[in-house]
């Protein structure tokens, strides 16, 4: 056997391998012996009818096929044993050329061969970078309040008024886009009227209904509308309202602290806000820490891998989205134009954050390498009282439910990565940086810690999918007082 190898990348190889006419003739021999079993002759029973007489009927692109199948397997194999290669991933096979006719058989293809990654380790200690994180100041605790307060308001039925600004529309809604040849059959939806989702004009269109109340009206959707199918297009609207609920949010007093903890005045629930804002930011600007000085490694870093890594790690979290859509009920479609991406932006985004992903796995399992960063049984263990303690319950219990979902394996990864970046961020030099209101937002890292667990297993911990936005907002948490929005 002939092997041509030429090196492409530092994680590519293409092999040009020629297999021996004296293969390929068994191989074929093979391939027509096979084929014999099940090939009809007249006057033979299946598999007894002479060879000679079996190779007048079987086509032969089912037997270049076949000859094909059993010659590739071993010619790669033995090719890749010869030139000392150890692939990282299945080969990207391409035929250049197959001869089954005899005194001319002949069979050529070529392998691009995908070899593991490769790190060249640059500066990882010594790094500099801020920690910022925003004061808590009195404002953020009294909006944190206002939105406990607002998910503890009540949604009474009102039946002696009509609408009012604030107020909650339990509806029949119908909506036919302009060119439209059949009018929208309504569909059970909750309109909330002052809502800053809402199509402009619709408040003013519903202000002082009652239930039993129809309407119709025509508005212009904005051009700038989340579904490009309508954005800036004329429809008409069609309203039955069915219920009318009012929005009732208890009072700031002592009775309001006591039903959410421990707590016997609103300062001490004040103050336990404050605390609990003041955790969640230093944990933000812990993540976000973490997450400078991994790109930092990256970019000191010559990292090279196969495009085969990222396009599973791709894979895998479209895979996830699309899964989650299912759940949903929407369709991809849908979702893109919700998003206002087109499937082309999307795929480019999100391959251009799996590779980012990917480099930054690879330096971290590289620091690992280096500073035999390793897990042993206590950190596991550790780590699974931990989380036992969290849900309240035992060590024995969570350990059994981790096993029971096969989620041991990602829980000892996790603890790694926790590892390295601790590792990371204690030879690091961190500068403290308090903000204040009227700085730029810090950007909160999207879940560093799953994107490092690439480190042992390139692929780990996807980014959540992003949500699609709704054309018509909900407050969040908000309870519908009857039936639930159309999606």
């Amino acid at each position: 056997m002939q092997v041509v190898k030429e090196t492409l990348s530092p994680c590519q190889v293409s092999l040009q391998i020629s297999v021996e006419p004296e293969k390929v003739a068994l191989a074929v021999d093979k391939a027509y012996r096979e084929f014999s079993k099940y090939i009809s002759v007249p006057g033979f029973r299946k598999g007894h009818a002479p060879l000679a007489f079996v190779k007048q009927r079987v086509p032969q692109e089912q037997l270049r096929e076949r000859t094909v199948e059993l010659l590739t397997e071993p010619a790669f194999r033995e090719a890749v044993e010869k030139e000392e290669i150890v692939p990282f991933a299945a080969p990207e096979l391409s035929l250049v050329s197959l001869e089954t006719v005899p005194g001319e058989l002949k069979f050529e293809f070529k392998a691009l061969v995908p070899l593991a990654p490769v790190v060249e380790l640059g500066e990882y200690k010594g790094l500099t970078v801020d920690r910022e994180r925003y004061e808590i100041t009195d404002e953020a605790v009294s909006q944190r309040i206002e939105q406990i307060r607002d998910r503890a308001a009540e949604y009474p039925v009102v039946s002696d008024r009509a609408s009012q600004d604030g107020d909650i529309l339990v509806t029949d809604l119908g909506i036919t886009p302009e060119g439209d040849s059949e009018p929208a059959s309504p569909k059970p939806t909750v309109i909330y009227l002052g809502d800053a989702g809402n199509v402009p004009g619709l408040d003013a269109q519903l202000l002082g209904l009652s239930p039993g109340d129809e309407k119709s009206f025509r508005l212009q959707y904005p051009d700038d509308f989340d579904n490009a199918e309508i954005a800036g297009k004329v429809a008409g609207f069609y309203v039955k309202v069915n219920e009318l609920h009012t929005k009732l949010v208890p009072e700031l007093d002592d009775e309001f602290a006591k039903k959410f903890g421990d707590f016997d005045t609103m300062e001490a629930f004040k103050a336990s806000i404050k605390s609990d804002l003041e955790a969640q930011m230093t944990s933000m600007a812990d993540n976000l820490v973490q997450t400078k000085l991994v790109d930092q490694v990256a970019e000191n870093s010559v990292v090279n891998f196969p495009d085969v890594i990222v396009q599973q790690e791709f894979e895998s979290e479209v895979g996830e989205l699309i899964e989650d859509l299912k759940r949903r009920k929407l369709e991809v479609e849908d979702y893109l134009t919700q998003i206002g991406k087109t499937q082309e932006e999307f795929v480019s985004e999100r391959k251009a954050q799996a590779e980012q992903r990917v480099k930054r796995g690879l330096v971290l399992g590289e620091i690992a390498l280096k500073e035999e960063i390793k897990v042993d049984d206590a950190d596991v263990d550790a780590e699974v009282a931990e989380r036992a303690a969290k849900n309240r319950t035992s060590p024995e219990a969570m350990r059994a439910y981790l096993d029971a979902n096969k989620q041991t394996d990602g829980l000892a990864r996790g603890v790694l990565t926790k590892k390295i970046l601790r590792f990371l961020t204690s030879a690091a030099i961190i500068t403290d940086k308090v903000l204040s209101t009227d700085d730029e937002p810090v950007a909160a890292p999207k879940a560093t810690k799953k994107a490092a667990a690439a480190a042992t297993k390139t692929g780990e911990g996807a980014d959540e999918a992003e949500k699609p936005k709704r054309t018509r907002k909900k407050k969040q948490d908000e309870p519908t007082p009857s039936e639930e929005p159309a999606a």
